[in-house]
Parts: C-alpha cells; sequence; structure tokens
C-alpha cells in the first residue's frame, strides 16, 4: 500500500513539474509575441492552452483518487493539499499568458505609443519566481520558497510605474487610449502572476515546514 502510495505521489510530483514548464513557456512566449507583434506566436499560446487546461484537470482528478485510495499523513498530506492548490495556480497563470496573446494579437497592427520597457522587466522577474517557485517545489526548499515571495513587491512597483507612465505619456496621445489601457491590462495580467507564484512559494513553506506565511503571519 505505501508502495503504491508513493508512486502515487510521484506521478502526481512529475506532472505538476510538467504543467509549470509548460506555462512558463506560455508565459515567456506571450511576451515575446507582444513584443514584437507576432501574431502567429500569440495564436500558438492560446492554442497550447487547452493542453495545459486538461494536464490541470488529470492532476487533480490523480490527487482526488489519491486522497479516496490512501490515507497520507504530516508530509504527504501536506505535499497533496499544496499541490492542489499550486495546480491551479499554474492554469491560473496560463490563462493570463492567454490574455496576453490576445492583447498581441489586438494590437499587432499599430505602432507602440512608447518602447516596451518596464513591462518586459516585469515579465522577467515574474517568469523567474515562477520558475524557482516550481524549484522550490520539486526540492521541497523552503526557504527558496520564502525568497519567491520576497520579490513580489518589485513587480508590485514596476506595475505602479506602468500605469504612472503610460497614463503621462496617453495625456498628449489621446487616439492611444485604447491601446494604453490593453498595455495597463498585460502589466496587470503580469502583477497577477507574481502573485500567483507568490502563492506557489507560500505552498512550498507550507509543505515543508508545515507554516502558513500567507498575510504575513509568519512575521506576528
Amino acid at each position: 500500500m505505501k508502495e503504491k502510495m508513493e508512486h502515487l505521489l510521484e506521478e502526481i510530483k512529475k506532472n505538476l513539474i510538467y504543467l509549470g514548464n509548460e506555462v512558463e513557456h506560455s508565459l515567456r512566449q506571450s511576451m515575446k509575441a507582444l513584443q514584437k507583434q507576432d501574431v502567429k506566436l500569440a495564436k500558438q499560446v492560446i492554442s497550447q492552452d487547452k493542453t495545459i487546461d486538461q494536464l490541470e484537470v488529470k492532476i487533480e482528478d490523480q490527487i482526488l483518487t489519491l486522497m479516496a485510495l490512501q490515507q497520507p499523513v504530516a508530509l504527504d498530506l501536506r505535499f497533496i493539499v499544496a499541490g492542489l492548490k499550486i495546480n491551479n495556480d499554474l492554469e491560473r497563470i496560463g490563462d493570463h499568458a492567454v490574455n496576453i496573446a490576445q492583447t498581441a494579437i489586438a494590437l499587432a497592427n499599430e505602432p507602440y505609443l512608447k518602447p516596451l520597457q518596464d513591462l518586459p522587466r516585469m515579465s522577467d522577474i515574474a517568469c523567474q519566481m515562477l520558475h524557482d517557485a516550481v524549484s522550490a517545489f520539486i526540492h521541497r526548499d523552503a526557504e527558496l520558497g520564502r525568497e519567491v515571495c520576497s520579490r513580489d513587491n518589485d513587480v508590485d512597483e514596476l506595475y505602479d510605474r506602468v500605469v504612472s507612465h503610460t497614463a503621462e505619456v496617453v495625456k498628449n496621445k489621446i487616439d492611444k487610449l485604447k491601446q494604453a489601457f490593453a498595455l495597463v491590462r498585460v502589466a496587470r495580467d503580469l502583477e497577477r502572476v507574481a502573485d500567483l507564484a507568490t502563492n506557489i512559494g507560500e505552498d512550498v513553506v507550507f509543505m515543508k515546514d508545515a507554516k502558513i506565511i500567507r498575510h504575513g503571519l509568519e512575521e506576528k
């Protein structure tokens, strides 16, 4: 029985790692499509989302089956609780990649009101947070999970800067108002990706140390 449970846990872990890699790839490709105004690449990101959704459902089914057939305790129980949440967060990040890809398509035929600088920086940080959060999960590294969480403020600051700078630029380019709103939505998508990567980091800490650190609880 224990051997069967270990096999199921390993399968879930492998699938979560694969999902994390697919989602990170989609996010990076969506931003590449936005920067290069590449419609073909953006459409590839959108079509890939179905695969991500199917894998998310498969992993959830695996986790629920394990909980129904086995009786995991301690670290194993925390693993499947964290895994269920991480699975959902990764799928949501995939949705944000689709949002960015759709914006890339919508803006493909018009010059940007200003060079894209802060958005790529936001993307780089958010993608690295996601990558490191999945790595922390793989290696059950609570310290790396905490370190991922600490980077969320950097993305928040860039988001605020994108909003303020875009608002300033569009004052003299009212005809670009629709584009300005679209680019701010991209910034919002990236800010949410960083939040979701932070969630994963927090779940890794819970899994490894049995501590809930959401909402600054660890600091109290």
